[in-house]
């Protein structure tokens, strides 16, 4: 309508009954929808008015007031809710709920497909809000895009024109020169074979154009292509509707559920709507289920557990033996260096003992400094039996009483000494080895001696880096290998799980090559045989239909809405239908 007449209808404030007229919102077949308020209450609304050139046609005013208040009897989150009916100036009217959103249609070419969460959740508020309306003895009978509102951004969805549509459709019927003979009604894309064969029209036929939507709002597209309204009635009849491509495990099920929807014959798809409520519910808990689990528990390939689970037990394995070798080494490192400098500090005693006796110093110390030229000997000094040092190879203890180094710890006491352990005083760690000098069985004094543990470390330190290589160089072994074997066993997984794909999808699948002998071997195989059995039982449902071509001249396009005569001939005749007709 033309911005001019809106200002009129605003500058006259026409009403209808108690409703002020705002402006005009648009026109169908029959009636005008206006957008309106209810000054009582301050509510806005919307007016569905019958058009004047219908006002003599008592058949329809009467239809249209008799559907338009059966469907008012209907309160539902998910119905467009009609407030009031009746009649203004001999036009009935309709005055309804006013929302803020766009058709189905519109908003699928603005924001494109949904997601399985989106699309369960619109499925669900659909299956409710048909319940409800069935349950209530209203069949919608042309549910399309069209006839869904969206609002708050795709999170609510309301059907309209509960009853309207379908007389709208009578009217377009009467309109074309139809005559009285049964008609063939609806929006052929959406329309289910029985109401394209005109077989009567009930609750499952909602449903099917419900599954009908469901499939358009998952793939993007129609589940039946043509180029006409002949073709495409021919597609609804024999075709059969290609797969969703959602192979997960919820996608598959959500593909079952809108395949039982599009079942050819009613007796097949869902009893009612509470059954199709009830399988809704337990793919949504599933798919719940498993976003909590994906949260959680982040997928880990079986390539890579296997061989970082395996590894990690073989690199524990090392540590343990490494950790305990090194041990053993150590312990036995630790036992060469105590029989080495227990040898060395008694041969030390017996060089010493007759300078010692002697009191020959000069000799004693000479002795002394030469010894402990070795490098592995830190420090050597000679006592006697006072505990005064006659000869050292530090200088400033001689004539000094001699006293332990500090932070010495005793470790081992023998027959010929003792042994301290020292790790500060020198900077390194090193053994210290104090034994007694005797002459002819006669203590004379004592001989202390400190031997550097390092070489016997690096050698240690050297063996242990060894070992750790060889470790790494075992463990990339391992991985590689068992990587490897789980990858190869991965990809004969998952083209197992293909098959089981394809199985489900179109009820056969391509023969897996069995090239092992194993217990995935045998799975396979059998999953073979399956595939064979079942592509050997399935059958494609397909309705034959024909078409007068005196008819198919009939078919025509108002407001996207098909009518045409009832001529679909889904079986031969019998004689009496032959010559009845």
């Amino acid at each position: 309508m033309s911005e001019s007449t809106n200002s009129v209808l605003q500058s006259n404030q026409l009403s209808i009954g108690r409703y002020k007229l705002i402006k005009e919102l648009g026109r169908g077949a029959m009636s005008v929808v206006y957008q309106a308020e209810d000054p009582d209450i301050g509510r806005s609304l919307a007016i569905k008015l019958l058009k004047h050139e219908l006002v003599e046609k008592d058949d329809y005013r009467e239809l249209f007031l008799r559907e338009a208040k059966a469907a008012g009897r209907l309160g539902h989150p998910g119905i467009v809710t009609i407030y009031d009916v009746g009649i203004w100036q001999d036009r009935p009217f309709i005055a309804m709920e006013l929302l803020d959103g766009v058709s189905l249609e519109e908003y699928l070419l603005e924001a494109g497909t949904f997601d399985l969460a989106q699309a369960l959740d619109f499925a669900t508020q659909m299956t409710q809000a048909l319940e409800y309306a069935h349950q209530n003895g209203v069949v919608h009978r042309d549910l399309k895009p069209e006839n869904i509102l969206v609002l708050d951004g795709g999170k609510r969805f309301k059907i309209t024109d509960f009853g309207i549509a379908h007389v709208e459709l009578q009217f377009l019927e009467e309109e074309i020169g139809q005559s009285q003979q049964e008609k063939v009604m609806g929006t052929p894309a959406y329309m289910s074979p029985e109401q394209i064969t005109g077989h009567g029209v009930d609750y499952k036929t909602d449903l099917y154009s419900l599954g009908v939507i469901l499939y358009q709002v998952t793939k993007g597209e129609l589940p039946f292509q043509a180029l006409n309204y002949a073709a495409m009635m021919q597609a609804v009849l024999q075709q059969n509707p290609q797969p969703l491509n959602n192979y997960s495990d919820q996608g598959l099920m959500w593909q079952s559920i809108i395949f039982r929807l599009l079942q050819k014959n009613p007796d097949l798809r869902y009893a009612d709507s509470i059954e199709l409520l009830q399988e809704l519910k337990v793919l949504g808990d599933e798919l719940r289920q498993n976003r909590q689990g994906l949260a959680s528990i982040r997928f880990v390939s079986m390539r890579a557990r296997w061989a970082i689970t395996l590894s990690s037990v073989v690199f524990l394995v090392m540590v343990v033996g490494m950790a305990w070798v090194y041990f053993k080494q150590n312990k036995l490192m630790n036992q060469l260096v105590y029989d080495y400098g227990s040898s060395m500090v008694q041969i030390i005693a017996k060089e010493t003992a007759e300078p010692l006796l002697l009191d020959e110093d000069m000799a004693l110390q000479a002795i002394t400094v030469d010894i402990a030229d070795n490098s592995q000997i830190q420090y050597l000094s000679i006592r006697d039996n006072d505990n005064i040092v006659q000869s050292s190879s530090n200088l400033s203890d001689l004539n000094k009483p001699f006293k332990l180094f500090e932070y010495s710890e005793l470790r081992q006491q023998i027959s010929s000494g003792k042994i301290y352990a020292n790790k500060d005083f020198f900077e390194q760690e090193v053994f210290l080895f104090d034994s007694p000098i005797r002459y002819q069985d006669k203590l004379i004094g004592s001989a202390h001696i400190a031997i550097s543990r390092d070489n016997l470390k690096a050698a240690t330190r050297s063996s242990l880096f060894a070992m750790v290589i060889w470790m790494f160089l075992i463990l990339l072994a391992v991985f590689t290998g068992i990587y490897w074997m789980a990858n190869r066993f991965t990809q004969r997984v998952n083209a197992t799980r293909q098959a089981v794909r394809d199985i489900r999808s179109h009820g056969q699948a391509d023969i897996l090559l069995i090239d092992t002998h194993d217990e995935v071997g045998r799975l396979q195989q059998e999953i073979n045989e399956l595939s064979q059995k079942l592509a050997g039982l399935t059958k494609t449902q397909q309705l034959s239909m024909n078409l007068d071509p005196e008819v198919l001249e009939t078919i025509t396009s108002m407001d996207k809405t098909l009518v045409m005569d009832k001529t679909v001939v889904l079986e031969k005749p019998s004689k009496n239908q032959t010559e009845s007709s």
